[in-house]
């Protein structure tokens, strides 16, 4: 951004996951895969049950969320403790 709050094509350009550091996955080309019908398992209304990040099937998805965002939270809660951080 310069001293008029613009922003410049070159930062303004994607930064590749390479460039920062990450790990670039080699074996999924992102094009092909868009638009392709999904493995079933990794569909949690595949099988026309509601399913939570943990496998436990609900009755509704309103009791999914809510069991959802419960794990979320105890993985938060432990990642904060892993890094020593109090949020």
């Amino acid at each position: 951004m310069d001293e008029n709050g613009e922003i410049s094509a070159e930062s303004a350009a994607p930064i590749s996951d390479a460039a920062v550091g990450l790990p670039v996955d080699e074996g999924i080309d992102v094009v092909s895969t868009v638009g392709k019908s999904q493995d079933v398992t990794s569909d949690p209304f595949a099988d026309g049950q509601i399913r939570t990040l943990n496998g436990d099937i609900c009755d509704d998805v309103f009791a999914a969320d809510a069991i959802n965002y419960q794990i979320l939270l105890g993985k938060i809660e432990t990642l904060l403790e892993r890094l020593h951080l109090d949020a």
